[in-house]
């Protein structure tokens, strides 16, 4: 994420001070490097000033109890706050507050409606739950081909659960034209991230040649690497894989697995 830097004058800028901008990227910095004590005096003065950005993050605060006492009633208050002043990421905290009704009744389409805000802003989580949303037919009309359209946005900003329900769609021919190789990809890249459903996808891909040329050495690798995540069948899975393999071919998989690290940033 950007933070606005620098800014030290008392001109008003887009609906508040440049100052509670200051204030707003001192906080944040000071969040970023845990000292929660200047976190929330220089959050606060943002939040006095009107600075959305300042609302989320001393939301976020109050949410983990981090610097201050743990209040979720208050978190949730700064969050809507933010979010009617346009913050994404407080947007989509308010819509998966709602679709999944922590605290509130359970409410789809108004759901669908703040992950819809914080989507067309680019959050990556939001397009991830519209997507869904739209997959699912909740709070929606059922409609596979948008559900594609807002997962492919979340993958290729490097959201892996999205790269993995994208690939999904693709798997099955669904709002998207079907293709192995595409969704062997996507599964691919959320495995290279760390996602264990995603590395039990492409072990299976693996083994079964789809997407991919067939590889009992990979598909056992990957399958490795889940059993590492307790991914649920990652072990029954594995060992049948490693039956199939010689020692030499267990040794070396096993120290490649002992090696791997996942991606950090992968688009």
């Amino acid at each position: 994420m950007l933070f606005l830097k620098g800014f030290v004058a008392a001109t008003v800028f887009a609906g508040f001070t440049v100052s509670a901008i200051a204030a707003t990227a001192d906080g944040v910095k000071a969040l970023q490097n845990k000292d929660y004590s200047t976190a929330v005096r220089e959050l606060k003065a943002g939040v006095d000033r009107g600075d959305g950005e300042a609302e989320f993050y001393l939301g976020l605060m109050y949410g983990r109890g981090l610097g201050v006492e743990k209040d979720i009633a208050e978190a949730w208050r700064l969050y809507q706050l933010a979010a009617d002043k346009g913050n994404a990421q407080a947007q989509f905290r308010l819509g998966l507050r709602l679709e999944h009704g922590w605290g509130v009744q359970q409410n789809f389409t108004e759901a669908s409606q703040w992950y819809q805000k914080a989507a067309d802003q680019g959050d990556p989580y939001a397009a991830n739950g519209i997507a869904a949303l739209y997959e699912d037919g909740f709070g929606v009309e059922q409609d596979a081909t948008a559900a594609a359209r807002y997962y492919r946005m979340a993958a290729d900003n490097g959201y892996p659960p999205a790269q993995f329900n994208l690939a999904q769609l693709v798997e099955k021919g669904k709002g998207v034209k079907r293709d192995l190789a595409e969704s062997f990809r996507l599964y691919k890249k959320a495995a290279d991230r760390g996602y264990a459903q995603a590395q039990m996808k492409v072990s299976d891909m693996y083994a079964k040649g789809e997407g991919v040329i067939a590889n009992r050495q990979q598909a056992y690798f990957w399958a490795s690497l889940a059993v590492k995540q307790n991914e649920k069948a990652a072990q029954r899975r594995s060992a049948a894989l490693a039956a199939s393999l010689t020692p030499e071919e267990q040794a070396r998989t096993a120290k490649a697995v002992n090696d791997w690290k996942p991606v950090m940033a992968s688009k």
